[in-house]
């Protein structure tokens, strides 16, 4: 495997821990407390982010090291000088934050949810729009957020015991309504931001990506729709088979979002494109 390839890897699996952790927090706070098997997802997230950042550091740094021509040491220190690696510090640090205050019995989890809010802020500004600027960053920040609230909690909702609550079921519905207010403006900008031209869309293996992925989010967003106005509102007049055809389609959206990600991942590994 390349160390291009690589980074997309652990990219993919940097992003869903991400999303698993922010949007499971996010759960806890605005939906319900997690169910034990909910808890027991969020401290998974938060190992594999701390071996994925770890993996990160090491194959950016033999990427570096293969590109410079120096030595081991001289990368590893100019790595960290770097905004990438002051940024990777940071998510590190606000990573260990988060473990701590999670480790309670109790858990404050509204405090948690805002933590780990500020903490997305790291990685998007670590990423593609980080180079365009702050405000970049800003708009790609509000953008995971939303993409985190929606499927970290939909992750949350699949590890609740059978039958999924129907008061767990709307509310989990206001907070994905709210999160598409922020999701598709913010990813239309993105989008534009990074393709400047149609034809870099089918001229590019960039666009390419990000038409594979916009495809697979319109499918993701009618998903989202059925469970909206058909399975949510059914299980509110009582029909018995709603909470089954709920959870089918929750786990079929967590799929389709898991997909989205790698996807997202290996746009994060690819060249930019450029208009002439």
């Amino acid at each position: 495997m390349t160390i291009g390839a690589g980074l997309a890897v652990v990219g993919w699996v940097d992003l869903a821990a991400t999303v698993a952790l922010a949007g499971g927090l996010a759960y806890a706070a605005l939906v319900s407390t997690p169910s034990a098997r909910g808890l027991g997802a969020l401290r998974v997230a938060l190992s594999v982010l701390g071996l994925a950042l770890l993996l990160q550091f090491a194959l950016t740094a033999r990427r570096m090291e293969e590109v410079a021509g120096l030595g081991a040491r001289p990368v590893l220190v100019d790595l960290l000088a770097t905004r990438w690696g002051m940024l990777w510090i940071a998510r590190g640090v606000g990573l260990v934050v988060i473990a701590v205050a999670l480790a309670g019995a109790r858990p404050a989890w509204r405090v948690l949810a805002v933590l780990a809010s500020a903490w997305l802020f790291f990685r998007s500004f670590q990423g593609h729009s980080g180079a365009h600027g702050i405000g970049s960053a800003a708009i790609d920040w509000l953008h995971l957020q939303a993409a985190s609230a929606w499927i970290g909690g939909l992750l949350q909702l699949a590890l609740l015991p059978r039958p999924v609550p129907a008061l767990a079921a709307r509310r989990f519905r206001t907070l994905a309504t709210a999160t598409l207010a922020l999701l598709v403006p913010a990813g239309v900008y993105l989008a534009v931001l990074h393709v400047q031209h149609l034809d870099m869309l089918a001229g590019t293996t960039y666009g390419r990506t990000l038409l594979a992925k916009l495809g697979l989010a319109a499918l993701l967003l009618a998903l989202g729709a059925t469970n909206h106005f058909r399975h949510v509102p059914a299980m509110g007049r009582g029909e018995a088979g709603a909470p089954a055809r709920l959870s089918r389609a929750v786990r079929l959206e967590i799929g389709l979002a898991t997909a989205i990600l790698l996807l997202t991942a290996v746009l994060g590994a690819l060249p930019m494109p450029h208009a002439p």
